[in-house]
């Protein structure tokens, strides 16, 4: 059953990333508005339980089970914090059914700043309280929280890197650098909008970040999508151990060296990102469309009161630094009624100089747990711990700037 959790909660984070627009920097998670889905799902009826039960992709008599399965998988790993909350007013009648298939612990009485409260404690204050206040005519809300955190094992040192082409021409950018031998830390796909070129950055507790750079005019929504759908089971193109003067990809060059091993030297954005959106604008996407109408209940296994959907949001914050990977998700409904001698080495230099992807997994299991898109760079601010400033001269070798 997670196998197919994971699998279902993917497929609706990838058809989610396939709508970002370019030139938008934002940060989603479909492993964050799946369990609510299927949670919903299940207490659905009518045309909106069809309509969920083709979101999560799933028999809604199964997705509780499935919901939580992921849950639990999600309390359960090193890194990762996650819980489902359910608030509803003293007046409200829930089934007691309903009640059971939440986790023990999750319901309680709607009450001013409650909710609030329970955001900054979920995600450790990286989220304040939800974007969407809760109205007078708010009956029930169903909420659940993401919280990702990672330490590299291989940190970054920060620098500059000044970005020469692109949208970002013309600016400094804050890069984090590394250097290292493992060179299959990058590898090239094919895809339908060309290749792309995935830098993967592995944390201390299981969970990495991929970062996804397409060409320059591959659009970012295509970009994302395929970074979300890369998998254990797909094959690369092209490994970095096997990448010579023959090929090309997004980002990735050859520089010279006299090292007895090739390495992997790359240069990539810091970033700080936050998302937030509004699900019923894409209703159709998340099986919304359908509960959101007022003018009947759609949830008689939640209770015996008409409900229907009148607000569903989440709210994202993710960060990536030189030492690690932080993100948190809150989701929620509310319910109302190198140059010179031929060198002995070629070493791979891959920075990324315009707008890219970033997919966070959790690695045993293969769910994506936070995606995003960075169409802007962050302003450059010098850290407390040690700096170097780096350039790439005209042959393509990577040097200190000593300017």
């Amino acid at each position: 059953m997670i196998e197919t959790a994971v699998a279902r909660a993917n497929a609706l984070t990838a058809r989610w990333a396939a709508t970002v627009g370019d030139g938008h920097t934002t940060a989603l998670s479909g492993a964050g508005v799946w369990p609510l889905l299927a949670y919903l799902a299940w207490a659905a009826d009518g045309a909106g339980r069809e309509e969920l039960a083709a979101a999560v992709g799933m028999d809604p008599k199964d997705a509780q089970e499935a919901a939580t399965g992921l849950i639990r998988l999600l309390r359960s790993e090193p890194g990762l914090r996650a819980a489902v909350g359910l608030w509803a007013r003293s007046d409200v009648p829930l089934r007691d059914e309903w009640r059971q298939t939440l986790p023990a612990g999750s319901v309680g009485v709607l009450a001013v700043g409650a909710l609030d409260a329970w955001v900054r404690e979920q995600t450790g204050g990286l989220l304040d309280g939800m974007a969407a206040p809760v109205g007078t005519e708010t009956l029930l809300v169903l909420a659940t929280a993401l919280t990702v955190r990672t330490t590299w094992k291989e940190p970054f040192e920060d620098g500059t890197l000044p970005v020469r082409t692109g949208p970002w021409a013309g600016q400094s950018m804050h890069a984090l650098w590394r250097s290292g031998t493992d060179l299959d830390q990058l590898a090239v796909y094919d895809t339908a909008s060309g290749p792309i070129s995935v830098l993967s950055v592995e944390g201390d507790n299981g969970i990495g970040v991929d970062l996804v750079l397409g060409t320059p005019e591959a659009p970012a929504g295509a970009v994302l999508a395929a970074g979300v759908a890369i998998d254990s089971d797909t094959a690369p193109a092209v490994l970095g151990s096997q990448f010579t003067e023959d090929h090309t990809a997004p980002g990735l060059t050859l520089s010279g060296s006299y090292r007895r091993e090739r390495q992997l030297h790359t240069g990539v954005p810091r970033f700080t990102v936050r998302g937030g959106h509004d699900l019923l604008e894409t209703a159709e996407l998340f099986g919304l469309r359908a509960v959101s109408d007022d003018r009947r209940g759609w949830f008689p296994g939640i209770s015996d009161f008409p409900l229907a959907v009148a607000v569903a949001r989440q709210d994202v914050t993710a960060a990536f630094t030189a030492l690690g990977f932080e993100a948190a998700a809150v989701t929620h409904v509310n319910m109302v009624g190198g140059a010179g001698i031929p060198p002995h080495k070629r070493d791979l230099l891959f920075t990324i100089e315009r707008p890219f992807g970033f997919v966070a997994r959790h690695r045993a299991s293969g769910l994506v747990l936070v995606a995003g898109w960075v169409a802007e760079l962050e302003k450059f601010v010098m850290p407390r711990h040690q700096t170097v400033r780096l350039r790439v001269d005209d042959s393509g070798k990577l040097v200190l700037d000593d300017d």
